[in-house]
C-alpha cells in the first residue's frame, strides 16, 4: 500500500495512503476532541429520535427526496440535514453528497427561511 506524511503541520509520521482525514492515529484522536462531542455538534437524543422516525418511515415504503437537491433519498444511505445556520433546527432527509458539501456555507437555502 502507497504510504504519505501526515497532514498535520510538522508531523514526520507516515501513514498509509487514504487513511481518512489524512492524519496519523494521533493527529486524528486530536482532531476529533476539537470538534467536541456528538452531542454538541447537533447530534443529541432528540436528532436520534427524528432519524429513526424518518428511517422506519423509509423502511415502511415511504420516499423522500433531499430537501436540498430534490433528488431521491436512498434509504439505505443517507443523513438527517440540519438547518446552516442553526444546527439544533433539522429541514429532513439529505443525500450525503449535499449534507457533507456544506461545511462552512453561510445562509441556509431551506425555503423556511424566505
Amino acid at each position: 500500500m502507497a504510504k504519505r506524511v501526515c497532514t498535520e503541520p510538522g508531523c514526520p509520521a507516515v501513514i498509509d495512503a487514504g487513511t481518512r482525514g489524512g492524519r496519523c492515529a494521533t493527529h486524528r484522536r486530536h482532531r476529533e476532541a476539537e470538534r467536541g462531542t456528538r452531542q454538541a455538534r447537533g447530534y443529541d437524543a432528540a436528532h436520534v429520535r427524528l432519524r429513526a422516525s424518518y428511517q422506519r418511515r423509509m423502511n415502511d415504503g415511504e420516499r423522500f427526496t433531499c430537501w436540498r437537491c430534490g433528488g431521491p433519498i436512498d434509504p439505505g444511505h443517507w443523513t438527517l440535514g440540519h438547518c446552516d445556520d442553526d444546527r439544533s433546527v433539522h429541514h429532513g432527509p439529505e443525500c450525503p453528497p449535499c449534507d457533507y458539501a456544506t461545511a462552512g456555507r453561510t445562509g441556509c437555502p431551506h425555503p423556511s427561511h424566505n
